[in-house]
């Protein structure tokens, strides 16, 4: 039995968070250089993934090949990325509030991907650069967003990543 997506489900995830996607890009291009300050675009590329970790929570998400308890944690994930208040509101702080979304999806993801099939996430994964890469890469300039955001905030996000990643198991090196 093929449990992989199949075309019409893919279609249908694709359709569903398209225009999501297409609006978080744009408001990140618009935006990029006036919060990518000192580290330019180093900082400026970190948000401008933002559109691509959505897209690859809601594959995994709809991949029939993902265990229940990895996608409990991708819909937590999701549910935070869409919800409009968080610890940095985006209606609030524009662009710069998905700074807390994307260092949580950043570390959750860090700490997952080795437990789900390489292959699984390679397929999913929309970015340019590679996925193991990438988490490596990335979580360091967000770790350095979420630090000048503000030690309480810094501080709350980092607890709340900690609480939703089950087990801990980071990138092997």
């Amino acid at each position: 039995m093929n449990e992989t997506i199949g075309k019409s489900e893919e279609l249908s995830v694709s359709k569903k968070y398209l225009s999501f996607y297409e609006l978080l890009r744009g408001k990140i291009e618009n935006k990029a250089s006036e919060i990518a300050g000192k580290y330019g675009q180093v900082v400026a590329n970190l948000f401008l993934a933002a559109p691509d970790i959505v897209v690859f929570l809601a594959r995994l998400l709809a991949d029939k090949r993902i265990p229940k308890d990895k996608k409990i944690v991708f819909g937590a994930l999701m549910a935070y990325w869409i919800l409009p208040l968080d610890l940095v509101p985006e209606a609030i702080t524009g662009v710069i509030g998905y700074a807390d979304d994307i260092y949580i999806s950043l570390y959750i993801l860090h700490s997952m991907i080795n437990e789900i099939d390489y292959e699984i996430v390679r397929e999913h994964w929309p970015g340019r650069e590679e996925i193991i890469k990438f988490l490596k890469k990335s979580l360091e300039v967000a770790n350095y967003v979420i630090s000048i955001s503000g030690k309480k905030v810094e501080e709350k996000v980092k607890l709340l990543a900690e609480k939703l990643t089950p087990g801990k198991k980071h990138l092997e090196e």
